[in-house]
């Protein structure tokens, strides 16, 4: 016996279908929802780890759980791996400053990473990056990015305010133009070198020996050089001079490049070679 769908009854059973497949998620939707939730765990879990690092680990200083917290495959720009490469660097900030307190001021997880704008507070009380004890109290605002595998840390950077923190431990003065107490238009005269190590030696030869002939020089005041050792592949530098005006920095200017030709020495020549990266900047004194 054959039975036979009436259109009423077809129409029926289309909405019938209909509401059944409306019933049904949509697998991919579903998924989606799936790895959603995933990535918000896991970012979740980063940042809660972030949280014990700064506030148990370092404020604290239970190294223990960084065992569980650093990867093996942990590497990071100065040379260091593993955990004894991660620790290197907060052991040598809480040996110059031993009452430094870390704050999370912001905490942003996005895919692997973490990042935090952070605040370190502390005495220093011991020699830092060739700096001796100051007995000065710093209060330095910085950024670190926390790159994630696997539950782990395998990479981070940290960024800092250097001049700020060089400021507050009287390396170098607040104002500028108090770098010489002489009255007058004076400029001071900022250079920034990244140098690799390989070069380091020579390249100081050459600082020596500029630092030596802009001293007998019309219009020259003073000068002083800071260095920063903390990285493993290159040294930073930054050379500072004062000049009595603009119009003496000008004619210093010119006094260098002739005797550099007079002793057959091309600083961009060498530069390059090198590989060393130069920043230049003049600062005006304020009245």
């Amino acid at each position: 016996m054959k039975y036979l769908l009436t259109p009423g009854i077809w129409l029926l059973a289309l909405v019938s279908a209909a509401s059944v497949v409306a019933c049904v998620p949509d697998q991919a939707d579903q998924l989606d929802n799936e790895v959603t939730m995933e990535v918000i765990n896991e970012q979740t879990a980063n940042k809660e780890a972030i949280r014990n690092l700064y506030e148990v680990i370092l404020n604290e200083r239970k190294f223990e759980p960084l065992d569980d917290l650093i990867s093996e495959s942990y590497a990071n720009d100065q040379g260091g791996k593993g955990v004894e490469g991660f620790k290197t660097g907060i052991d040598q900030v809480i040996k110059a400053f031993p009452d430094a307190k870390w704050e999370i001021e912001e905490l942003i997880a996005d895919d692997n990473k973490v990042m935090i704008r952070q605040r370190v507070n502390g005495t220093h009380e011991g020699n830092f990056q060739h700096i001796a004890p100051t007995g000065k109290t710093i209060s330095n605002q910085g950024y670190a990015v926390y790159t994630f595998e696997s539950g782990k840390i395998i990479y981070h950077q940290i960024m800092t305010d250097r001049l700020s923190f060089l400021q507050q431990l009287e390396i170098l003065p607040a104002d500028f133009s108090s770098l010489t107490n002489r009255s007058g238009d004076h400029v001071i005269f900022v250079d920034r070198f990244t140098v690799p190590r390989s070069a380091y030696g020579e390249f100081m030869k050459k600082v020596a020996y500029n630092r030596s002939y802009i001293k007998t020089l019309p219009g020259f005041i003073e000068d002083n050089i800071m260095v920063n050792e903390g990285n493993a592949d290159h040294v930073e530098l930054m050379t500072i001079a004062v000049w009595q005006s603009q119009k003496h920095l000008e004619a210093a200017k010119r006094s260098v490049q002739d005797e550099y030709r007079r002793i057959n020495f091309n600083p961009a020549e060498f530069t390059k070679e090198h590989g060393i990266t130069m920043d230049r900047q003049v600062y005006a004194a304020v009245h």
